[in-house]
């Protein structure tokens, strides 16, 4: 993910496990916290805000309890904190970009790679990073360094 996705997703964990107290939460804590409790976003969007923060190694899930890869009091959290409106749409698109890259470093056009991956997706009924994986490893791409950050961007879904 980008440097700047990241910081964000990273200060939007430590602003919310601050606000609760605690270091260890349930997944459903953290959704009804982020969407109901602070009322940052919609119930949806708070589960792809987990799921990003797990793909970016930012939270870590064992079980239904999700805790904090990092030190939250070393994060310097503005008062008043919120997450920007466009949080969401630069975490999953990195994900998507990077594939994309990954393509475009195996020499595969862009508008081929795309169009295949909608074609994968709509027949095997995947997510389209799922199906962008599935293309790349079948024209030879490396692609055991990216297959654990698509997993835990699409179990979050």
């Amino acid at each position: 993910m980008l440097e700047g996705v990241s910081d964000e997703l990273k200060m939007c964990a430590a602003a919310f496990f601050r606000s609760k107290g605690k270091n260890v939460i349930t997944g459903n804590e953290f959704l009804m916290g982020v969407s109901m409790n602070n009322r940052w976003m919609p119930y949806g969007d708070a589960e792809r805000l987990l799921s990003a923060m797990i793909a970016s190694r930012i939270l870590s899930k064992d079980g239904e309890y999700v805790r904090p890869c990092f030190e939250v009091a070393a994060v310097d959290v503005p008062a008043g904190y919120r997450p920007p409106d466009d949080i969401l749409s630069k975490t999953s698109e990195d994900v998507f970009q990077m594939l994309m890259a990954r393509a475009a470093s195996a020499d595969i056009d862009r508008k081929e790679f795309l169009s295949l991956c909608r074609s994968i997706q709509k027949r095997m009924d995947v997510d389209i990073e799922v199906a962008a994986l599935i293309l790349l490893r079948d024209k030879g791409a490396k692609v055991s360094d990216i297959t654990e950050k698509v997993s835990d961007l699409v179990k979050g879904r």
